[in-house]
């Protein structure tokens, strides 16, 4: 049994006491929970520790995982994700029609939802968010509405028409085109709605002000402590007071755990599946929903010759990659989709592991000796890869084996290493990355990685792009299934990045948990945490 956390200070104990007396002051708000007047605020504590930083706690801004967790416990959606199906469910939107043609979207939302600011929910409110993340997607940012919605991407035309107030309580949101991931992607955190009033304030960075079930209270990205909103509409559940806290090492996240001094962990490290298994607590594994993968930047040559991209290929064991470095359960890719979409290509040309071929089509191609610079991340554990430098430390001996020169390019991860690699002007030939999932639809992976060109990959490949955006405004069924299968081949042929692995990953959680809301996406709601009594 672990040792249980030593109780808080009294200066916390005095803050939980300050939100019981608030429990009753808020308006009766619509959804699962009791009216916030007849209710009190939970009193439990939960420290949860992150592999790494948040670089901001505004999820609308950056496509990160810790952004993205923090963010979701304060910013709601119009509608969130079936835990079982991964599809919309009512949110700050009890319920929505879409037209004939698939052009208009109409929300009506809940009446009585109050921000954490005291302004009220209403239709202007989230038109001010949607043309908030237009305009910063117009500017050029990438980011999770860019994607989406294919806004602001040279040569893509926007599929974002507009939002509109019809009354009080019903928006309107209007596309050019027909989009059939559109509610899926609606339920990422990154279009959680924030209060126009902290938007104008320049505050939702540093202190986000949702509608959600907890509140920012203290900290920033490395270690933020939230409490429970005791006006939120909905559940609160067991916790009244939540920190999330920034342990990088997967050791030191495992003696936390321990020492009881946190309550649960992402990322569990290799080494601590079996001891944690030996100590009977509990590790809850995600299903595989990413892809971690070797980036080739065809703007470096002569990596725009296919040939030196298929000698690449051919000198990377994935197998043995994935056998050293990523939990059991973890499945060798050959493709950027995971499995659970059931789209795999039929003629996927993406070379199996061969040193002699690699030699062979190194010496036919254009490579002429060049040192690549090779980029890794130092400082983190991510979903898709955790150990980076080590997969490094393997990839870059298999390709100087081949007779590639390889001139390595560390780089901490909180100094920035994702934006140092989707660079347009960046000098990175190659780059360790993946994705993790957020949404269940394959546009997801697809428009993200091959939408539109990318500073990753230096990929111009108008065909390609245009394939991706056919194949998300196909209806579900066979023919949406079939064009994914053909983006599949087309991506191993063209090569602008090797497929390493779809991995699994894992949570520990510490005895007083009885459940834990385990989502693929890892953006985990902690309202849902269940606490047991103390023993």
């Amino acid at each position: 049994m672990a040792p249980r956390r030593t109780p808080r200070t009294a200066a916390a104990l005095a803050l939980v006491a300050g939100l019981l007396a608030l429990g009753g002051c808020a308006p009766a708000g619509e959804g699962p929970g009791t009216p916030t007047a007849a209710r009190s605020v939970p009193s439990g504590e939960f420290v949860f520790a992150n592999a790494a930083a948040a670089p901001t706690l505004d999820p609308a801004t950056v496509n990160i995982l810790e952004t993205s967790r923090i963010g979701a416990q304060m910013l709601e959606g119009l509608v969130s994700a079936d835990p079982s199906t991964g599809e919309a469910v009512p949110a700050l939107a009890r319920s929505w029609e879409t037209s004939e043609d698939g052009l208009t979207y109409t929300f009506d939302l809940r009446r009585d939802v109050r921000f954490h600011d005291g302004t009220a929910l209403d239709a202007a409110a989230v038109c001010a968010n949607f043309e908030r993340w237009e305009a910063l997607a117009a500017d050029g940012a990438r980011t999770p509405f860019a994607t989406v919605l294919r806004t602001g991407a040279p040569g893509i035309d926007s599929l974002y028409a507009g939002c509109a107030a019809a009354s009080e309580s019903t928006v309107e949101l209007s596309l050019t085109a027909p989009h059939t991931p559109l509610l899926r992607a609606l339920t990422q955190p990154a279009f959680g709605i924030a209060s126009p009033a902290a938007l104008a304030a320049g505050t939702h960075e540093t202190h986000p002000v949702g509608t959600g079930p907890f509140r920012y209270e203290s900290g920033d990205g490395t270690n933020v402590v939230l409490v429970a909103n005791p006006d939120y509409w909905g559940e609160l559940g067991d916790i009244g007071r939540l920190e999330f806290r920034t342990i990088a090492e997967p050791e030191l996240r495992y003696v936390a755990l321990r020492l009881g001094q946190v309550d649960g962990y992402d990322q569990v490290g290799l080494d601590s599946f079996a001891p944690l298994a030996r100590e009977g607590v509990q590790v809850l594994q995600r299903d595989p929903y990413s892809v971690s993968y070797l980036g080739i930047n065809q703007d470096v040559e002569p990596l725009d010759d296919p040939e030196v991209r298929e000698a690449i290929a051919a000198a990377v064991d994935r197998g043995a990659i994935v056998r050293e470095h990523y939990p059991d359960g973890t499945r060798v890719a050959n493709q950027f989709l995971p499995a659970r979409f059931a789209m795999d290509g039929t003629d996927l040309q993406v070379p199996s592991y061969n040193p002699q071929r690699a030699r062979e089509l190194l010496a036919a191609s254009s490579y002429a000796g060049e040192p690549l610079r090779f980029y890794y991340p130092r400082g983190t554990s991510r979903t898709y890869m955790q150990e980076p430098e080590k997969i490094y430390a393997d990839i870059a001996a298999q390709l100087v084996r081949a007779g590639f020169v390889i001139e390595p390019v560390p780089v901490d991860w909180s100094d920035g290493y994702v934006q140092q690699v989707q660079d347009p002007e960046g000098d990175h030939a190659l780059h360790l990355l993946g994705l993790n999932g957020g949404y269940r639809d394959p546009d997801y992976f697809t428009a993200a990685l091959f939408g539109a060109p990318r500073g990753e990959f230096g990929v111009d490949a108008v065909s390609l792009f245009g394939a991706v955006n056919r194949a998300a405004a196909l209806p579900d069924g066979e023919d949406r299934s079939s064009a994914y299968v053909s983006i599949n081949n087309r991506v191993s042929r063209l090569l602008p990045a090797v497929p390493l692995a779809h991995p699994i990953s894992a949570v520990a959680v510490g005895d007083s948990v009885t459940s834990f809301p385990l989502s693929s996406t890892g953006n985990e709601v902690f309202n849902r945490v269940d606490l047991g009594a103390a023993p």
